[in-house]
């Protein structure tokens, strides 16, 4: 990078020196003859002001010349970028039968997955999983054991490099993405605020029939509605892009508030909470965790949260080394008692 950037000011340097030159060698040629033509009384020194004045019309059009140069690089550059996105196919390209919510309702099984990027060692290897509805579930691990990839599984982020995924027998490969990802919401570490008022950002995605009501009542549910009532314009204060006038604590409970309000039955918590003090995170776990009708997984390096769910998942490696209750899995004294006393 730094031998390419210092090829590119070398250039960048020689085309200002050729225009200067160009523009500088003009000027003292023309004044060079003229002022010989003026001594020899076949110019007059007006004539000679004139055509040096008039020089300019000349002299500019050669420099747009030399920029012209760039300016093709940096388009041609541009069209590239552009068409890796335009001539990438959609994932929507393909039909796919299952387009109604209610086929989804069911266990979510994972059958003998496994999953590789690209060429690399395989994240996943041969993991099998059943999800109740309703169910309550915390994958934890140590970093780059395959938590996250695992979740991305579910929404058709990724397809399985190996076995298959399984929404109440239904193959995730014939789901349709968007009825998926409408039953299904994953919610990141990093969350996303787009530039506009809260209340907008709120309503993105939200299931059909949302009040304002519900509105209030999941902003209590993310413990985010006093943080919202205490700025100056409330619901209608403004936020730029990434809402920089948040912390991050605050915007991870925006998104949180955000989700509840979708119509997904399905709730993933990407380390959600980790922006969170520990009261605060434990209360909006406690929140969620009395939400009976939806199944909820998460994502979580403190294991305060998996003491609260019903099933713990250990991942290790890409693969599944225990599954239990908090006591089974500290009685047993394997992974994760390891995890819980480090």
């Amino acid at each position: 990078y730094l031998k390419k950037n210092f090829s590119y000011v070398k250039a960048d340097t020689l085309q200002q020196a050729i225009k200067l030159f160009i523009q500088l060698g003009l000027n003292v040629f023309v004044l060079w003859v003229g002022a010989l033509l003026v001594t020899h009384n076949r110019l007059s020194i007006g004539q000679l002001m004139t055509y040096n004045a008039l020089l300019a019309y000349f002299v500019n059009p050669l420099q747009n010349i030399i920029n012209l140069q760039t300016k093709l690089q940096s388009a041609r550059v541009a069209n590239n970028r552009l068409n890796e996105v335009y001539l990438v196919d959609s994932e929507f390209k393909v039909d796919r039968p299952v387009k109604s919510e209610t086929q989804l309702i069911g266990p979510i099984e994972l059958q003998n997955v496994s999953y590789q990027y690209g060429y690399g060692q395989k994240v996943l290897e041969a993991v099998n999983l059943r999800i109740m509805p309703n169910e309550k579930l915390t994958i934890v691990g140590m970093s780059g054991s395959g938590k996250s990839t695992l979740v991305k599984l579910l929404v058709d982020f990724f397809e399985p490099t190996e076995g298959k995924v399984l929404f109440n027998q239904q193959d995730t490969q014939t789901i349709d993405k968007k009825t998926l990802r409408q039953f299904v919401n994953y919610i990141p570490q990093t969350p996303y605020i787009f530039s506009g008022t809260i209340w907008d950002n709120l309503k993105l995605g939200n299931r059909p029939g949302v009040t304002q009501a519900d509105i209030i009542h999941a902003c209590e549910l993310a413990e985010i509605k006093t943080d919202i009532e205490k700025m100056p314009l409330q619901f209608e204060t403004l936020l730029d892009e990434d809402g920089n006038t948040l912390s991050g604590g605050q915007k991870q409970r925006l998104t949180i508030a955000r989700a509840l309000l979708s119509p997904a039955q399905v709730l993933i918590f990407d380390e959600s909470t980790s922006g969170l003090d520990t009261i605060t995170e434990g209360l909006l776990v406690d929140h969620l965790m009395a939400l009976e009708e939806k199944t909820i997984i998460f994502i979580a390096h403190r294991l305060a949260i998996a003491k609260k769910t019903n099933n713990i998942l250990v991942l290790e490696n890409g693969r599944v080394v225990e599954t239990g209750t908090h006591e089974m899995l500290v009685s047993a004294q394997g992974r994760y008692y390891q995890l819980l006393n480090h």
